[in-house]
């Protein structure tokens, strides 16, 4: 009887246990605490994204990180949810983590990130960036934020504006660290290592690993553990693809074809171009056969960036034309398409900007359209991602868009 009673009780505790389990689900298994995870609830996230699973315990341990994986992974995630979990608690003894970004979109989004991720800890941000007024950035550092994300320049500009000192500063994050030394940050970036405590915690994030990154990594990080996936050569497999064949006369009306047969549908796009005249023509393009497009390139200022932006994310306008340069640090979420007007030479690039479709398990597709000049570089891209290229045909649905449509397969359509 005594040992039945035993045995009851032991299959109530394990029942117990399991049910708690359930119940804290896979990010409480990483020993966040209950406020942390209650704020990935409120977004939305449900279980860690395997950079997520792979760095957050190692960042948690206290060890520097360099960290490697493609666009759309939930890098953003992987260095915000640690940082979280180790401030804990609002303090009012100065910036205590330092987050820096290459570009102003980039650093006020992780900013927006960061305080809704953040929302039930009681830490406080404050963001730097240039583009906006100076008077509101000093008040905002005089209210002695727990967590600062800035540009380099407008970061050392205050810096030496205030006087300011980073003496409290605990973590240090180079978010999209190769576009950092792209932009040509590397001094600003080498000047703000010798102005943080040399005992604090660095993580760096990037894309790729470039020699003038890895001499930087070896300097400004102690002993740091690599965190890399399979960055380079993947694309999402909830990605489709879809490369289309024209002459080059014939790109744009191919690709007013494809705009009316995918923006019609309410799919949300952004076009690839090769310059700034060409964002420029196909904007007026496509705007003049009815659709509401907003663009991005080099020249404009920061105001109207940030208004053809917010046109686009708020769905005023449903496609976004832009170049590669112009389109560094912008994050659309739940982006349905992407379209390479011009193919990109390099097949890291095709990478990225396929990247940006098909995130966090939802499926997208890339559309390529492709004059004979740039066969050469679907061959690369190709042996790149180490596919074989199977040709297909356009049937008579397809045939006026000069599309065949291919899920989960790579075709080349002629």
């Amino acid at each position: 009887m005594v040992e039945s009673d035993e045995e009851d009780n032991y299959n109530e505790l394990r029942r117990a246990k399991n049910r708690k389990q359930r119940r804290s689900g896979p990010w409480q298994s990483l020993g966040l605490d209950h406020v942390i995870h209650k704020g990935l609830e409120r977004k939305g996230y449900r279980q860690p994204t395997p950079i997520q699973r792979k760095a957050i315990p190692i960042i948690l341990d206290g060890k520097d990180v360099v960290a490697m994986s493609r666009t759309g992974s939930g890098k953003t995630a992987a260095f915000i949810v640690p940082m979280l979990q180790k401030l804990k608690q609002r303090e009012t003894k100065g910036i205590r983590a330092l987050l820096l970004s290459p570009t102003r979109e980039l650093a006020l989004q992780t900013f927006k990130f960061t305080k809704e991720l953040g929302r039930f800890t009681g830490l406080r941000c404050a963001v730097l960036v240039g583009g906006d007024n100076m008077d509101d950035q000093f008040s905002a550092l005089h209210g002695k934020p727990d967590i600062l994300l800035a540009t380099p320049g407008r970061l050392l500009h205050v810096l030496a504006e205030m006087n300011l000192r980073l003496s409290s500063l605990q973590y240090l994050v180079f978010d999209e660290a190769d576009r950092l030394f792209e932009m040509g940050f590397a001094e600003q970036l080498n000047e703000i290592l010798t102005r943080v405590p040399e005992h604090r915690q660095t993580l760096l994030f990037s894309a790729t690993l470039p020699k003038m990154l890895v001499d930087f990594a070896k300097a400004g990080l102690t002993d740091p553990t690599l965190v890399r996936l399979d960055v380079d050569n993947k694309v999402s497999d909830k990605l489709s693809m879809v490369f289309t064949c024209c002459r080059t006369e014939d790109k744009a009306a191919s690709l007013l074809q494809l705009v009316r047969s995918i923006v019609n549908a309410g799919a949300q796009t952004i076009v690839f171009c090769a310059t700034m005249k060409h964002v420029e023509h196909l904007c007026a393009v496509l705007n003049k056969c009815g659709f509401d497009c907003a663009f991005l390139h080099s020249q404009l200022d920061s105001t109207a960036r940030k208004l053809n932006i917010e046109r686009f994310r708020t769905k005023m306008s449903s496609v976004l034309i832009v170049t590669d340069v112009a389109a560094r640090g912008v994050d659309i979420p739940l982006l349905e398409n992407a379209i390479n007007y011009h193919f990109p030479a390099k097949p890291k690039l095709f990478v990225h900007r396929v990247g940006r479709v098909a995130r966090a398990g939802h499926s997208g597709t890339s559309y390529s359209l492709i004059s004979p000049d740039e066969y050469p570089y679907v061959v690369d891209l190709f042996l790149f991602l180490g596919r074989p290229i199977s040709f297909a045909h356009p049937d008579s649905e397809h045939k006026s868009m000069f599309i065949s449509v291919s899920y989960n397969r790579y075709d080349v359509s002629t």
